[in-house]
């Protein structure tokens, strides 16, 4: 997707009159998401955001379907006994899974940066794995996970304007963050024993 994307602001897509630039052309007024506050960066995609983790909490705790991934994803094994069809199922989360990436996508190219550009995604891909372990495979977890992750982004923009410090400096940040999360996670799991030798 990104090949694509490069491919297209740099050939078809590219804007004519922006000084031979890989860009699109500014949306249309039409075509971007309105702002929630008047001079605020936040638009209804945040309401969107929310709608979608709702529905997603309620059909993870709720529903057959929610039931048969979690099952699916905890022990593969035992929902293949139970008669769940866990490859089919597989392919359908991930068909979701990537339809909400891209909604995702939209509400970043239409509320935000409102044109298309080469470097759209700052690494949102590898982000997301950090937040789905740190919100514990939740939908409301991962909200607040993501929320606390663009604080991090955020603040990383900020420390390169006023500290001078490389953008690499938030990402070992968020890499420090899983680090802890799964050691944490196999610490809880597997006990540490210390085991003194015995005298002879």
């Amino acid at each position: 997707a990104e090949f694509l994307l490069d491919w297209l602001v740099r050939g078809p897509w590219r804007d004519p009159f922006g000084f031979n630039m890989p860009q699109t052309v500014t949306f249309a007024r039409e075509a971007t998401l309105a702002p929630l506050i008047a001079g605020g960066r936040l638009t209804v995609g945040a309401l969107i955001a929310l709608a979608v983790v709702a529905a997603g909490a309620l059909v993870m705790a709720k529903t057959l379907k929610g039931f048969e991934i979690r099952l699916v994803g905890e022990a593969p094994r035992a929902a293949r006994f139970a008669g769940f069809d866990d490859r089919r199922l597989t392919l359908t989360v991930f068909a979701v899974s990537g339809a909400l990436a891209g909604v995702a996508g939209v509400i970043e190219a239409a509320g935000t940066v409102r044109q298309l550009l080469p470097g759209f995604s700052p690494g949102y891909g590898f982000t997301a794995i950090i937040v789905a372990f740190l919100g514990r495979l939740n939908p409301v977890g991962c909200l607040i996970a993501g929320v606390f992750l663009a604080v991090t982004f955020i603040g990383g923009e900020n420390a390169q304007i006023i500290l001078r410090l490389p953008l690499d400096a938030t990402r070992v940040i968020q890499g420090l963050l899983l680090f802890y999360v799964l050691a944490c996670d196999t610490l809880i799991l597997h006990r540490l024993r210390l085991v003194r030798e015995r005298p002879a």
